[in-house]
């Protein structure tokens, strides 16, 4: 049986409040596409003032699974008084949400105080032997120069078409140098200041998302089945669960996966000898958070460093690295992430490129699982769609199954549509008039006299 269709929405039979709000609607989003440079101008501003709540929803999310196992452990000695005195129940939650904090920015703080020593010695380092390593690149270019002439006029007529005159480094101003010099350590003091407020507050906001975050996520469900009809409601609560399993697989599992290939990195290179083991450690494990181009930038660099160092090393590093990767992309990362985000390998390097296009190197990391809730949720809308039409008709469950190849249960889908619960206001009056219509006819019938 088909679907009833619903009637179309009528602006005369609207509510005067529901017309209102119409067509104040139309009114603001022509307003917004009028003043489009000021409207995003004031967008800015305020993502721009609610980037500590950003950060700290960012680190609350992370930080969640960490701040639920302290509570559990500090809930468990903590019974007994909790059943004596109920009003000590929430003691282990803000112990546990203050413990995770402390934790990550300890060991975030020590880690970049030993990254920081280690890149202080790699450009003392680097520095000493840069002479050296002029010295051999200007005996190179001397040798090559004296071996071939036309490479020597080259340079020359390269060297006279980019003189110092020509590209105005014969005239410099030096008051005008001075003053970019400080405009530009104003800036990136400014820009240093503003990051450091951003992450204490991030902080502070993250503890108080972990200590209320049965509060909130009640208020938002109550605020979701306020605004939208129940069947909605809970679609959306269901696309909401199934992106926060798919995040949560994938951005902290990939985050625990990059840890321990830190880890083993940071063994490996101890076991060569080579210098900078935890600097390297740490761009081998930050790197490989992004997927598919993250080990490559991240082997690159330290390679480089090292090269400088000893280019036997180097060599072992390369191959070292290579088979840690093979490691983490054939037996470590299946286990840990596992097939849960269902994207197809295609999809998940086109999910990259368009991450990291628009977003830089955020853009790479969450690029894949926001693709991935994106294509379930199509996925979910075109299966249940294609459903519908054969319910309607139009199609056959044999050819959905057989040449679509949509796995679904046929006995779904030969329920009857009329079952469907009907909720257009305007169909449910058709009906209402339908029944007050055939009510005299059936009175007729049995002998009695239309009221």
């Amino acid at each position: 049986m088909k679907r009833q269709r619903r009637e179309p929405i009528v602006l005369s039979q609207m509510r005067p409040l529901t017309l209102f709000m119409v067509l104040s609607g139309c009114i603001f989003v022509a307003f917004c596409l009028i003043n489009l440079s000021q409207v995003m101008g004031f967008l800015r501003g305020v993502l721009s003032a609610l980037s500590p709540v950003m950060a700290g929803l960012v680190f609350a999310y992370l930080l969640n699974p960490v701040a639920t196992w302290l509570e559990r452990q500090i809930g468990k000695p903590m019974r007994g008084i909790i059943k004596k005195h109920p009003r000590f129940q929430h003691v282990p939650r803000i112990i546990g949400s203050f413990l995770a904090v402390l934790l990550f920015v300890g060991s975030l703080t020590a880690l970049i105080f030993a990254v920081f020593s280690q890149v202080v010695d790699g450009l003392s380092t680097m520095l000493t032997k840069l002479p050296h390593y002029m010295d051999v690149i200007v005996a190179k270019t001397q040798k090559i120069l004296r071996t071939d002439n036309s490479a020597t006029s080259y340079l020359r007529q390269l060297g006279e078409k980019f003189s110092a005159t020509e590209l105005g480094m014969g005239k410099v101003d030096t008051v005008s140098l001075t003053q970019r010099i400080l405009s530009a350590i104003a800036s990136g003091a400014a820009g240093t200041l503003g990051f450091l407020y951003t992450v204490v507050i991030g902080f502070i906001v993250a503890v108080y998302l972990l200590i209320s975050k049965e509060r909130f996520t009640r208020q938002w469900k109550q605020a979701l089945y306020a605004v939208c009809k129940t069947k909605t409601a809970e679609m959306i609560d269901k696309q909401i669960t199934k992106a926060n399993k798919t995040f949560s697989t994938a951005v902290l599992g990939k985050l625990v996966d990059s840890l321990i290939i830190g880890i083993l990195c940071f063994i490996g290179v101890t076991i060569i000898g080579a210098p900078y083991s935890t600097l390297i450690a740490v761009i081998i494990g930050v790197t490989n958070v992004i997927p598919y181009f993250g080990p490559i930038l991240g082997a690159i660099p330290c390679s480089l460093l090292i090269l400088m160092e000893s280019p036997t090393k180097a060599l072992y590093f390369a191959i070292f690295i290579i088979a840690l990767q093979q490691f983490d992309a054939n037996i470590l990362d299946p286990r840990i992430v596992g097939q849960s985000i269902g994207l197809p390998a295609f999809w998940e390097l086109f999910a990259c490129l368009l991450g990291g296009g628009l977003f830089g190197i955020v853009g790479l990391i969450i690029g894949v699982p926001a693709f991935a809730v994106l294509y379930e949720l199509i996925r979910t809308i075109v299966i249940r769609r294609l459903e519908e039409r054969v319910r309607e008709g139009e199609m056959k469950p044999e050819f959905l199954i057989e040449k679509l190849g949509v796995k679904v249960d046929p006995k779904e889908l030969n329920s009857d549509a009329s079952e469907q619960e009907i909720d257009s206001p305007y169909i449910q009056k058709l009906i209402l008039l339908e029944e007050i219509a055939e009510k005299p006819i059936a009175q007729k019938k049995e002998g009695q006299e239309p009221k």
